[in-house]
Parts: C-alpha cells; sequence; structure tokens
C-alpha cells in the first residue's frame, strides 16, 4: 500500500514514532485518516472479551522511510493476558509469528484500546 504521508499525516504519524500503527473504529470515522477504506467490524463491548480469548487486530508497518512509504499490513492474533474493564483496554501477547524487520514480535504484550479489537475468535 503506497500513500502519500501529507495527505494522510496522523497516520504516518502514528507509524513514525511507534513503528506500527493499529487499525481503530474510532480513526476510520475519521475521513481521509486511512488512505484506503476498510470494511466495518461489529462494535464490541469489553464485556465480550474474557481473559485467555483469541482476539484479532490489525496493524500496519512502514516499509521504508520516504515521503511515499510502502505499507505492509494484515490481521495479528493475540491471547488476552489482562482487561481493565474501567478503562476499556485489553492487554494481548501476540500469536502471530512476524518478520524480524517488523516492530512487534510474538510473544510481545501489547496495550489495546477496545475499538482496536476487530473480533474475538472461535465464538
Amino acid at each position: 500500500m503506497k500513500f502519500d504521508a501529507t495527505d494522510h499525516k496522523a497516520f504516518f504519524d502514528d507509524l513514525t514514532e511507534n513503528g506500527f500503527h493499529i487499525f481503530s473504529r474510532h480513526h476510520a470515522k475519521t475521513p481521509g485518516f486511512y488512505p484506503n477504506a476498510f470494511p466495518s467490524f461489529p462494535k464490541l463491548d469489553i464485556s465480550d472479551i474474557k481473559e485467555n480469548d483469541k482476539i484479532a487486530i490489525r496493524v500496519f508497518f512502514s516499509m521504508s522511510k520516504t515521503a511515499k512509504p510502502q505499507i505492509d499490513s494484515g490481521h495479528i492474533n493475540l491471547e488476552v493476558e489482562h482487561i481493565d474493564h474501567d478503562a476499556k483496554k485489553v492487554f494481548g501477547n501476540i500469536l502471530t509469528e512476524l518478520p524480524a524487520t517488523f516492530t512487534l514480535a510474538k510473544g510481545t504484550t501489547i496495550e489495546l484500546d477496545l475499538d482496536e479489537v476487530l473480533f474475538v475468535q472461535d465464538r
């Protein structure tokens, strides 16, 4: 996926600051935030997620540092380790094996906002 970083500044800034960006329903509602349109995912409630559930997210990685960066993205599976019901945060351990060049790796625990969780698997 290629796009002009000046037209998608918030998305690009997140990529350069963190090395990755996690797709969120909140950002998808902002016109022009993402370079392409994405399918709509059903909204989840924090009560829909339990510890040890397998969940999926979509992550974008910058593959170059040019004005028109090459972006790679895909779904990543995680196992839920902890849920902060009050803050609507989910902490998940990455189960997906990723290339060594990516800024996230299998076995890493990351914090997610509820709107970044696309779906709970096997339900």
